[in-house]
């Protein structure tokens, strides 16, 4: 066995394994990126996992974001307990519907009605078929880089490869997809506001939505430019089509109220998902009355077995009670813990004479190895360094950092000082150590 591999054995042996039976060896395909390989844990416990060799680690990923409480937070196990005692799944209507779904209307500025699903990419179809049937129009306008769920519509654009001699996006992903999705989808470059308004005055008679992550956190956490939300909000309303901002990610982890509290530009429609049930498999649309009554009018439909289970709800009432008592501290507590992370990376790096730049919120950032000072849009994140970014992401797994493949960062309020001074000492000496290996081609 290679000597990297030496200390996931177990993980080595079950993935070889898992690849005879379970397409790819792994059940999202994102997961296949980890580098040197994808393990396998046997248990989470606040901000640490264990792995099947007994290698414990600090976790940053947090399920690629869902534990914004972190592992098995005793609130949650409390209330998931409590409710597996009484059912597992019901078909049929819970008190924690009703609860669940008022709380999230008292949190979220775009929220007069709800309707629960089970993951991120059911929520944003869900939107999708809301904005058409309320305009009666099909179009889609999206950006680069921006991911919206698996189904054939939502990747168009997703991550799009380029034509070198003329720059445009190429739209396909996936091979075998809906030939008509990519006709329906008008894709943009982020952050420009005169592209979208010249997109519109083509297409804005045929336009339903435009739909942006509010951060763009699947693709280097970058931030819109100062005016920018404001500035589609403006668009939208003056074009009649309607602004989808997709909070799967932002939902509950930058703001009790999401990414749309947190700049104050408010949505027709949001999606979310990832941290509104700490770590159970939960989405939520969110939009107002006048919106969501399509569905209610069956003019829009909406169907699902295990769409608000009970389980789910027990979670996401004890995350949301978590996350909204006084005033939100929780949340301002996981901001100041990944502001000290961001800020201390930073400077060790600046230390070391390595170029990086930290894109992103305390709550979830990522660290790219590139010369640019600035990144706006997807375009911009293409000339990064991959090979010393995962150069980097080995060293700290093999120090005990467990990071994403794609050098995301989340943070959770189970992460402590303690986490953060060792992982900060983590940071310096791997930034030493392979220098060579991180610095620019």
């Amino acid at each position: 066995m290679h000597k990297s591999l030496a200390q996931f054995s177990r993980s080595a042996e079950l993935f070889a394994d898992s690849r005879c039976y379970l397409a790819g060896g792994v059940s999202s395909g994102m997961r296949a990126a980890a580098r040197p390989l994808p393990l396998f844990f046997s248990s989470g416990s606040g901000s640490r996992l264990t792995d099947v060799d007994g290698n414990q680690y600090i976790d940053y990923t947090l399920a690629w974001g869902p534990l914004i409480l972190g592992h098995s937070h005793p609130a949650i196990l409390s209330a998931v307990g409590a409710q597996l005692k009484q059912c597992q799944l019901l078909g049929a209507q819970n008190e924690l519907e009703v609860l669940v779904a008022k709380k999230i209307c008292q949190m979220v500025p775009c929220a007069e009605r709800v309707a629960f699903s089970t993951t991120g990419t059911e929520a944003v179809q869900i939107a999708f078929r809301l904005a058409r049937a309320f305009t009666g129009r099909r179009k889609i306008v999206r950006f680069e880089g921006h991911y919206h769920g698996w189904l054939d519509d939502a990747l168009v654009g997703y991550r799009p490869s380029f034509n070198s001699s003329e720059h445009k996006p190429e739209a396909r992903l996936s091979t075998n997809k809906n030939g008509n999705a990519a006709d329906e989808m008008v894709v943009l470059q982020w952050n420009d506001l005169e592209e979208v308004e010249a997109a519109l005055k083509n297409h804005g008679e045929q336009t339903a939505a435009i739909i942006t992550e509010p951060i763009l956190c699947n693709s280097h956490c970058l931030l819109p430019a100062p005016g920018y939300l404001e500035g589609l909000r403006n668009l939208a309303t003056r074009y009649g089509v309607l602004l989808i901002f997709d909070e799967v990610i932002t939902g509950f982890r930058v703001a009790p109220g999401g990414a749309q509290a947190l700049f104050g530009v408010k949505p027709d429609i949001a999606t979310f998902g990832k941290a509104v049930a700490g770590g159970f498999p939960f989405s939520v649309v969110a939009a107002n009355r006048e919106i969501m009554d399509l569905i209610e009018q069956r003019k829009v439909i909406h169907a699902g077995t295990f769409n608000g289970n009970p389980l789910s709800l027990a979670a996401a009432c004890a995350t949301l009670d978590t996350l909204d008592e006084d005033q939100g501290a929780v949340l301002k507590q996981i901001g100041r813990t990944g502001k000290s992370l961001m800020m201390g990376i930073e400077g060790l790096a600046q230390a070391a004479g390595i170029p990086v730049l930290i894109n992103g919120v305390g709550a979830g950032f990522n660290v790219a190895f590139t010369t640019r000072r600035e990144m706006l849009n997807y375009r911009d994140t293409l000339d990064s360094n991959n090979s010393a970014r995962d150069v980097f992401l080995e060293a700290m797994l093999a120090s005990g950092i467990y990071l994403l493949p794609d050098g995301r960062w989340y943070v959770s309020s189970a992460h402590t000082l303690e986490d953060v001074a060792r992982t900060i000492d983590s940071v310096g000496k791997v930034l030493l150590k392979h220098k060579a290996k991180l610095m620019p081609v």
